[in-house]
């Protein structure tokens, strides 16, 4: 397994002579899309109810992702193609572990969260980000495929499973009764004075 992730890390990862815009471009796809996509789906939450409902999803799953990541690379760390020598890191990132990409596995949380929406269109251009982020991170240098194929994976499961879960607990109704009696006796002490 380690060979074929070799061979397909240096088969995606920026040579030296790759176009001079294709290093900026995946920089700010490493950078800012998983920013951009987290706005799309917070303008979506304050369109429309059942965006408000991916939206939580993904924050839920998302915190759960960081968590289950952070933990396994304190368990199990897994070192990054640089620490083999291999091919070029365009970006600096020290010796941190990176199995599996949380670059990669936000987004894909994230998109993998707007399941749920009725239209699926919205779910397949936030696969399209997230696929986009997870090439910029082999092409910097900076993960194996393995890495960003985990975070895939870890992703669309914990979101999945979240969204299922957050369906089973009851929603919780407040009547609007005694808001509307306390605005009535606000509105009145308010006349009176």
């Amino acid at each position: 397994m380690q060979g074929i992730d070799a061979a397909l890390f240096e088969l995606v990862n920026a040579g030296p002579s790759v176009p001079a815009w294709s290093l900026p471009f995946a920089s700010f796809a490493s950078d800012f899309l998983p920013a951009l996509l987290a706005l799309a789906l917070a303008i979506g939450a304050l369109l429309d109810r059942r965006w408000r409902h991916a939206f939580f999803t993904a924050m839920v799953s998302l915190l759960a992702v960081w968590l289950i990541v952070h933990v396994f690379r304190g368990l199990f760390p897994m070192p990054r193609p640089a620490f083999y020598g291999l091919g070029i890191q365009w970006v600096p990132q020290g010796v941190r572990p990176g199995f599996p990409s949380m670059h990669a596995a936000g987004p894909f949380t994230a998109a993998f969260s707007l399941w749920c929406l009725p239209r699926r269109w919205p779910m397949l251009a936030a696969l399209a980000v997230a696929a986009t982020v997870a090439w910029s991170r082999l092409y910097l240098g900076l993960h194996f495929p393995s890495d960003v194929v985990a975070a895939a994976m870890l992703g669309a499961l914990v979101s999945i499973l979240v969204e299922r879960g957050l369906r089973l607990i009851p929603r919780i109704r407040i009547s609007p009764a005694p808001v509307q009696a306390m605005m009535t006796r606000l509105r009145s002490r308010a006349r009176r004075a």
